[in-house]
């Protein structure tokens, strides 16, 4: 049987072909579905975006049991056939995403145990290692930790690399979210503020992710701010995207993925940002769990209390 604090974890991609025969008439709805100022202004200035606002992703999943619907996200793009050109491609397969040049080449999982030496910062039992097993499952479970601790190293250098190029991408733009579409980290941020993550912010985020990696090394702490806890996730998303990309599975702890976000954010309550039963509850005080930080775009980078710090930059903005 599953445990229920430890799901499976799981996404489903869709692509439909539609004609905008009134963009009127799509703007006009979109602006009545739309459920925060944001989706409004969205939905009113950019086509695309009203037929993203008009959409419901979780219709289709809705009535499916034995489900937990997390969030939901529309990809909208001009011309037909272009969702099949963006959808997520198998591992190694042609036209999808490359990983960022972070040094892993030749015998991966070697290059990851030689890692795993500088990512001393999480006790190797958060990573599956079972001290108390018999000899031989000790020491896969072993050598499978080690190989996580060392792809969160990796995963995290590649998170900063290609931040880098998700401030190339935003100079000068005023970002929308379809630019936000064409990053590699920003993406993973949830989508209801996506006009808001322009080169400024990227830079304010890359120095949070930059100090949360620096934890993989150093030894962990909590998430300091909202924008860290967000962090988090696209650490773990960049770890997902490599374990599948090198063809990891069997050199990996089982169930990794979900493991690694109950530790990491079993009590992140920024995850209610990717709820969509949850839309605009940062903006209601009576909605947020008593004694919750602010989850309020502005506060992200607000440091959670006395005991929690934040690199001057991101605080300051």
């Amino acid at each position: 049987m599953n445990d229920p604090e430890r799901p499976i974890a799981a996404s489903i991609h869709i692509a439909i072909d539609v004609d905008i025969t009134d963009p009127g008439e799509l703007r006009s709805y979109a602006v009545v579905k739309a459920e925060t100022p944001e989706h409004v202004a969205l939905a009113s200035t950019d086509l695309f975006a009203a037929l993203a606002v008009a959409m419901d992703p979780l219709a289709i999943a809705a009535d499916v049991p034995g489900i937990r619907i997390l969030r939901g996200k529309v990809e909208p793009a001009e011309g037909h056939g272009v969702a099949d050109s963006v959808m997520p491609h198998a591992a190694g397969a042609e036209g999808g995403r490359e990983p960022a040049d972070i040094g892993i080449s030749g015998n991966a999982v070697a290059t990851l145990l030689e890692a795993a030496d500088r990512a001393g910062g999480i006790a190797l039992e958060r990573l599956g290692y079972d001290a108390a097993a018999p000899e031989a499952e000790r020491e896969l479970s072993r050598h499978r930790a080690r190989v996580l601790a060392g792809l969160l190293w990796h995963a995290g250098a590649g998170m900063i690399d290609e931040l880098f190029n998700d401030i190339d991408l935003l100079r000068g733009r005023e970002p929308t979210a379809r630019d936000i579409d064409e990053t590699y980290v920003l993406g993973n941020l949830p989508p209801q503020y996506a006009h808001h993550y322009d080169a400024r912010f990227a830079a304010r985020f890359l120095t949070v992710c930059t100090d949360l990696t620096m934890n993989l090394a150093a030894g962990w702490k909590e998430p300091s701010c909202v924008a860290q806890e967000l962090g988090l996730r696209c650490l773990l998303a960049e770890a997902e995207f490599l374990a599948d990309e090198l063809e990891l599975e069997a050199d990996l702890p089982p169930d990794w993925v979900a493991g690694l976000e109950h530790f990491f954010l079993r009590f992140a309550d920024s995850m209610m940002l990717f709820d969509p039963a949850m839309d605009g509850f940062e903006n209601d005080p009576e909605a947020s769990p008593e004694g919750a930080p602010s989850m309020k775009f502005e506060d992200w980078f607000r440091p959670f209390g006395p005991g929690h710090h934040v690199p001057p930059f991101a605080e300051r903005g």
